[in-house]
């Protein structure tokens, strides 16, 4: 077995074979409710470089004041607990701490120290002699490893927040828990397009396949469209619902919709987008899946 500081080394590849093989749950490709050792890794190199790019003044050394502003506020400590070599701080017992910090503590700990520091650059910035802009890059390159790691959360004002919440997150799995494979099918290549190959054209349209899918179950017609099964249970949904559902069709099949085949590959569509279907789409699914039981 191969093991770095008596961890084992496990393989990650984004969009790799045990992921291709398939996904049971929503978690198991986003990030939502923890932070694997990958990820972990890169929000501390993250937070180690922005560190060593702090400018030294010899009347107003940022990186002492980094230290003593982790020490006083994030860990409610005084100077006499911060490590030292000789008359200086001890940089390299500090970021043993972090490291641990880091890679031991809970997600929730993890995202309120980054806001800690966003918190501490934010004051820098404003103070330091030189014009800076730490916290501006520091909250770039976190956000650049949450959107790579395909971790469930952004920087907001200065706050780590979830993009799909717990309520969405549930409907989610539920829908790739449908008894339907031809929906369920659609529904994981409509997530894998979205966080794994982040093609944002393609993932809109397995979202609306997955719909399209069971409403040809319900409706039993395999070969009608979405539209078409629109018409049919239009007694069967509640008009806000159908009407809603009609718009986002006619969204995704209009002159520039990435259901035509000038609209497919062509990076039309923004995450934000293939994000807003993925979830309507969701929820519009088991809606059907639990109004149109058999009997029902």
């Amino acid at each position: 077995m191969a093991v770095i500081n008596g961890n084992k080394i496990e393989i990650h590849l984004k969009g790799g074979f045990s992921e291709r093989k398939g996904i049971k749950h929503f978690s198991e490709i986003v990030q939502v409710n923890s932070l694997n050792e990958r990820t972990r890794n890169k929000i501390y190199s993250v937070i180690r470089e922005k560190f060593d790019d702090l400018y030294i003044d010899y009347s107003n050394d940022l990186k002492d004041t980094f230290v003593e502003y982790l020490y006083k506020e994030l860990f409610s400590k005084t100077e006499r607990d911060i490590p030292m070599w000789g008359n200086d701080y001890n940089y390299s017992e500090v970021f043993n701490t972090i490291y641990a910090i880091i890679i031991e503590y809970d997600y929730t700990d993890v995202f309120t120290f980054i806001e800690g520091i966003i918190e501490f650059f934010s004051i820098t910035d404003k103070v330091t002699y030189y014009s800076c802009n730490y916290k501006t890059e520091f909250i770039e390159a976190i956000s650049n490893v949450f959107k790579t790691e395909n971790v469930n959360y952004k920087i907001l004002n200065n706050k780590v927040t979830d993009i799909v919440d717990e309520e969405q997150v549930k409907s989610i799995e539920n829908t790739l828990e449908n008894p339907y494979k031809e929906v369920s099918g659609h529904y994981a290549k409509a997530i894998e397009q979205l966080y794994s190959v982040k093609d944002f054209d393609n993932s809109i349209k397995e979202s609306i396949s997955s719909v399209e899918a069971m409403c040809q179950i319900i409706t039993q017609n395999n070969k009608s469209t979405l539209g078409d099964a629109l018409k049919l249970l239009k007694d069967k949904i509640h008009p806000a619902m159908k009407s809603a559902f009609e718009k986002l069709y006619g969204y995704t099949s209009d002159a520039n919709g990435i259901r035509h085949a000038n609209g497919l590959g062509e990076g039309n569509s923004t995450f934000e987008e293939a994000k807003y279907m993925l979830i309507s789409c969701s929820a519009f699914v088991n809606y059907l899946k639990e109004n149109f039981k058999e009997g029902k």
